[in-house]
C-alpha cells in the first residue's frame, strides 16, 4: 500500500511523490517522479525527505531554465 501526494512549488510547478507503507525492515520507503528515493524511520520523516528532494530538484530545474539564454528569432527582410 502507498500514498501519493502532489507537491506544488512557489512557481506553480507540480511534482508527485509517494510514501509506501512500513516495510519488513520497519522503514518507510519514498520516491519522487523526479527520480529521488529513500527510506525513513517514520511516515512523517519520509514525507519531509521526499518534499525536500523535490524542492531542491525543482529549484535546480528552474535555475537551469533561467540561466539558458533566450533564443532570439531573426528574420531576413527583403
Amino acid at each position: 500500500m502507498s500514498q501519493s501526494f502532489t507537491f506544488i512549488d512557489v512557481a506553480g510547478n507540480q511534482a508527485q511523490y509517494t510514501v509506501y507503507e512500513r516495510d519488513r525492515h520497519d522503514e518507510f520507503r519514498w520516491s519522487t517522479d523526479h527520480g529521488g528515493q529513500g527510506v525513513a524511520p517514520t511516515f512523517a520523516q519520509a514525507q519531509y525527505q521526499a518534499r525536500t528532494v523535490l524542492k531542491e530538484s525543482m529549484e535546480a530545474d528552474r535555475r537551469a531554465a533561467e540561466a539558458m539564454p533566450m533564443r532570439t528569432h531573426s528574420m531576413r527582410w527583403r
